[in-house]
């Protein structure tokens, strides 16, 4: 099927070049689909080299920096908008997400399951993560879990696939969170409308190069929002 990846960056200048490389040599004819934050380190200027050598490669820049949620929904939409995708891929510019593992994840994708590369099922792995990030990462998807219902071990990570129905109900739906816990919000809504979840072992490597944009303080407020999220859904 024809696929979107949909990228978000912010100062990822070490990392973009190389992975929409990869990404471009294993799926020739998907739309690799970066949506830059205005990074100042020039991240964006890459991008557009690659495009002059690639058309499949898009530039989605937006004016401010205003979170990884957000971003990627931008991308969402772009695609569905200019893109005859009928499956929306979204991951990190970081090598957190090994490309390669993207085929397998693309096969398992059905049209009303979305497909999450977990890092929390048998055969995964996480490398180099400080033992505080584990336990946080882990006691912070266990909370999702009980707060949201939701049936998948691993609601955090960000490389996942979507049917393109599953897009159009994401991009109708008015979220109430911004940042990482978009993906909690997405999942929590894709299921309340019937949507199955197939979680697949990935391999999960902290970045090599760049610096990670997440935050403790959007840690502890993505915590408070899924009582925002558990109250105002309504479908």
């Amino acid at each position: 099927m024809k696929t979107a990846i949909i990228i978000p960056t912010y100062n990822e200048r070490e990392n973009i070049g190389r992975l929409v490389s990869q990404l471009a040599k294993l799926l020739p004819e998907a739309a690799i689909i970066v949506v830059d934050d205005n990074s100042p380190d020039g991240t964006a200027k890459i991008v557009l080299s690659k495009r002059k050598k690639n058309s499949n490669i898009h530039l989605l820049l937006r004016k401010n920096k205003a979170g990884r949620g957000q971003a990627v929904l931008a991308g969402f939409a772009y695609a569905l908008k200019n893109t005859d995708a009928k499956l929306f891929v979204e991951m990190d510019a970081d090598f957190s997400h090994d490309p390669s593992e993207l085929q397998t994840l693309l096969e398992q994708t059905a049209l009303r399951t979305v497909v999450l590369a977990s890092r929390y099922v048998r055969g995964s792995r996480i490398v180099d993560w400080p033992f505080i990030r584990r336990v946080t990462s882990f006691l912070s998807n266990l909370l999702i879990r009980i707060v949201l219902n939701l049936p998948a071990k691993d609601n955090t990570n960000g490389y996942r696939i979507y049917g393109k129905d599953a897009i159009r109900i994401l991009l109708k739906h008015r979220f109430v969170t911004s940042g990482y816990i978009v993906l909690s919000e997405s999942g929590y809504v894709l299921r309340k409308h019937g949507f199955a979840f197939r979680e697949i072992p990935t391999i999960f490597v902290n970045r090599k190069r760049g610096k990670s944009n997440a935050s403790f303080r959007e840690f502890t407020e993505s915590l408070v929002a899924l009582w925002r999220i558990r109250f105002s859904f309504s479908p």
